[in-house]
């Protein structure tokens, strides 16, 4: 598996958490690329005791500056509430030269064996994705004129080739250049591409109040905790499986490190 996310520093312990329990139980993954505003791997406090533990290429790339080249200076969309990292998403098949990538927001975890999505055909879609059904709760769709599929873009799979084949970064910037959007990145990852998204199956983004398919929660594989941190640490439903990937990882890597 090929595997993309993004980080601002203050997420970096955050981050090193999530990478370790998607390597724990993922053997398959070859190469993960961290966006990050930051210059190396050292910055990112244990990432190189996980590289080494579970032999896997971790590539740095800072994006500190990058973002201005895609992200107009006069965007309704630029310095919102998200982090302009979150348009690191869009730009990922200028800077990943694979067929695909799997991207994963920093506020998930990885709890089981996620390589089945990693197998899907995308065919001629551009991306893959769980359905967002907090969005339908408020008819957010009809505001920006959309009657197709709306993925949360926490966990997406990109056609990488599709996407450079049909210069869609451009077509996606185009989108976040000028018109005000709500959640900036999906948004305009969805507008371009409802029409050619394929659904995942829930489990692999559980949101609580927002993926609401999940019948059998053992099932899930992959939970969002999408919100501030303070609070989707503190109170936020199945945060003991985001505790419990932290003790793992500080038992195999925090103790034996500072021993």
């Amino acid at each position: 598996m090929i595997i993309a996310m993004s980080c601002t520093k203050n997420w970096f312990k955050y981050l090193v958490v999530n990478i370790y329990s998607l390597l724990y139980f993922n053997k398959t993954v070859k190469t993960i690329y961290l966006f990050v505003d930051a210059n190396d791997i050292s910055e990112i406090k244990y990432l190189d005791k996980v590289q080494s533990k579970f032999n896997v290429e971790i590539k740095i790339i800072n994006i500190e500056n990058i973002l201005d080249n895609y992200l107009s200076p006069t965007s309704p969309n630029r310095d919102t509430e998200y982090s302009n990292l979150c348009f690191t998403r869009l730009i990922l098949a200028n800077y990943i030269p694979d067929s695909k990538v799997l991207y994963l927001d920093t506020d998930t975890i990885v709890r089981k064996d996620i390589s089945r999505i990693w197998d899907l055909d995308l065919e001629d879609n551009y991306v893959a994705g769980v359905k967002d059904y907090g969005v339908y709760a408020y008819n957010y769709l009809e505001n920006l004129n959309l009657s197709g599929k709306y993925i949360n873009s926490g966990v997406i799979i990109f056609n990488l080739d599709k996407i450079r084949e049909d210069n869609i970064i451009d077509k996606w910037f185009e989108i976040a250049n000028t018109r005000k959007l709500k959640y900036p990145d999906q948004d305009a990852i969805n507008i371009i591409c409802t029409d050619k998204e394929i659904y995942l199956p829930s489990i692999y983004n559980f949101i609580n109040n927002a993926t609401l398919d999940v019948v059998n929660n053992s099932l899930t594989k992959i939970y969002h905790y999408a919100g501030p941190k303070e609070y989707w640490l503190a109170d936020r439903f199945n945060a003991e499986e985001w505790y419990d990937s932290e003790e793992i990882f500080y038992n195999d890597i925090v103790k034996n490190s500072d021993n």
